[in-house]
């Protein structure tokens, strides 16, 4: 047969797989009604058809073949997944079957209750099909995520972040992957990403919502530094009742469901990012002192997890300094000199700091250092710096200038809180993997870095005369350096005048760049060292 009569008597997809076809009387043939696919019959092409006219057919003839292997790559990755999830059906049916016949509960683990919860919107979104990214963004931007993103907040649950082909149908939480991912693999699409995201939690202003969003939309505050978002966080929360869930852990006649944990784990993790970024300002959240005791609970549950040991390390480390916040009155400590029940108070929750630390370094079971890469006791030291600066800060409060009394109590507070600012400075100074993260994580990972610059600065103004000057500025100039590598401009920016003002003011030059090192390496044998106050 000649190639007019066999381009009639054949469609494109027979021809294509050189299969007998039943001929344009049979539209559409048997093989292409039985695979749902188009039947496309060509009239045959002139036989004096010009060059061009041959190669845009061959061009049309490749994108046809490609759209059909592709068609059918997605339709063999839908029959995979329908498969797997008929599958865990079939499991659970079997398991609920045996457990009737003997009189038995069924328990679920933990993975086949995520499994589940993640499974309700597959059907109706998907983050390559409704085209915020392709199939190669995705998989781009989720590898990353994965790799170098999921535990840096070390105290949010990294089991919330399900295999890439689950987590993409779950609209939020795939949207903040491409979030944080973009910054560091595809920054010129992080705005686009940004805006998807903030449309989608504006559907949530309305109608249900569940704990998966919540989380969500707190990692997406954490993450981009959203402090406004918390406020909303905390109100749909309550609205949840998560805040109950986390008071009837404490109630031992209450059963510790999956879900019933879940909901407490979610609130206490919400307190942590209060009371971690509102020190300064009124917490988001109401009588936030009142939860923090039964945390501890959850590492009795029967639904415990690594994330939990974690949880409550930071939970209790960071009680001490809402403790300081609500205890000591603002005009006690501007009292001259220094109140010995403010000192006293001071000392004491310095001290608690340090016997949390010892115990998190020398009595905890290592049982919260469950992530994936080795970890080290540093993994502590940025918070651990972060909570004395803020105690001990306090008594810097009540000085504003350099004159008045000579208060030997209140500058060794400022001195304390100075070293503290010194170890948290050089420590993220001299990690690699903390400042390689910089780019993507600095609206997260520089809350501490800038509360350490802000109380250098001011510490530096009001009580240069009992300060080693030239180490305090050595610092910030790291911590400006911090910031630039960040890409934070603005705010590297008005660093770095800061910093030039205070030369001018102390009339001392910075180090030279050589010395800077000498200057760190000398601080840090002293500042490394972990308390030992406990030995006995």
């Amino acid at each position: 047969m000649d190639t007019a009569n066999r381009s009639v008597s054949a469609c494109l997809r027979c021809r294509r797989q050189k299969l007998k076809c039943g001929g344009p009387g049979k539209v559409p043939c048997a093989r292409c009604k039985a695979s749902r696919a188009e039947c496309v019959f060509v009239n045959p092409r002139a036989s004096r058809a010009s060059s061009r006219s041959r190669h845009i057919a061959e061009e049309l003839d490749g994108k046809w073949s490609a759209l059909e292997q592709r068609m059918n790559s997605l339709e063999e990755r839908h029959q995979k997944e329908l498969r797997e999830l008929q599958s865990t059906v079939s499991r659970l049916c079997a398991r609920l079957e045996s457990s009737t016949r003997n009189g038995c509960e069924v328990s679920l683990s933990n993975d086949e209750l995520l499994a589940a919860n993640r499974a309700k919107d597959t059907a109706s979104f998907d983050i390559v099909r409704c085209g915020t990214v392709t199939e190669d963004e995705w998989e781009e931007l989720y590898d990353f995520f994965d790799e170098h993103c999921r535990t840096v907040i070390a105290f949010m649950d990294d089991q919330l972040y399900s295999a890439a082909h689950v987590i993409r149908k779950q609209p939020l939480m795939a949207t903040l992957i491409c979030v944080i991912a973009s910054r560091a693999v595809r920054p010129e699409n992080h705005a686009t990403y940004l805006v998807a995201a903030d449309q989608i939690i504006s559907t949530t202003f309305s109608g249900a919502i569940d704990l998966y969003t919540v989380q969500a939309m707190m990692l997406l505050a954490a993450w981009t530094g959203r402090h406004r978002l918390w406020g909303y966080v905390a109100s749909v929360a309550v609205e949840l009742g998560l805040n109950a869930a986390a008071l009837k852990l404490g109630d031992g006649s209450v059963e510790h469901t999956a879900e019933l944990v879940s909901s407490a784990r979610t609130w206490f993790s919400l307190c942590c990012f209060d009371l971690m970024i509102n020190l300064d300002r009124p917490f988001v959240l109401y009588d936030i002192m009142d939860y923090l005791p039964v945390a501890s609970q959850l590492l009795l549950s029967p639904h415990c997890r690594p994330v939990d040991y974690r949880l409550c390390a930071y939970l209790q480390g960071f009680s001490i300094t809402a403790e300081a916040k609500t205890q000591i009155a603002s005009a006690e400590l501007r009292l001259d000199p220094l109140p010995d029940s403010v000192a006293q108070k001071l000392r004491a929750l310095d001290q608690k700091i340090d016997r949390w630390f010892y115990h998190i370094n020398n009595s905890m079971e290592p049982l919260y250092q469950t992530f994936a890469k080795k970890q080290d006791r540093n993994r502590f030291m940025v918070p651990y710096a972060f909570l004395k600066i803020y105690v001990n800060g306090l008594a810097l409060h009540g000085k504003e200038s350099q004159h008045g009394s000579a208060d030997t109590d209140r500058m060794a507070f400022i001195q304390k809180a100075l070293d503290s600012a010194y170890l948290l400075l050089q420590t993220q100074f001299e990690s690699k993997e903390f400042r390689q993260m910089l780019p993507y994580s600095g609206d997260y990972n520089l809350v501490t870095t800038y509360y350490a610059i802000e109380f250098m600065s001011k510490a530096l103004k009001v009580a240069s005369g009992a300060v080693n000057c030239g180490l305090v500025l050595s610092r910030l100039r790291q911590g400006v350096q911090l910031l630039e590598e960040a890409g934070t401009a603005e705010s590297a920016a008005k660093a770095r005048n800061g910093l030039r003002v205070l030369e001018q003011v102390m009339r001392t030059s910075l180090p030279p760049e050589g010395l800077v090192g000498g200057i760190d390496q000398d601080a840090g044998e002293s500042l490394f060292d972990i308390p030992n106050l406990l030995d006995e």
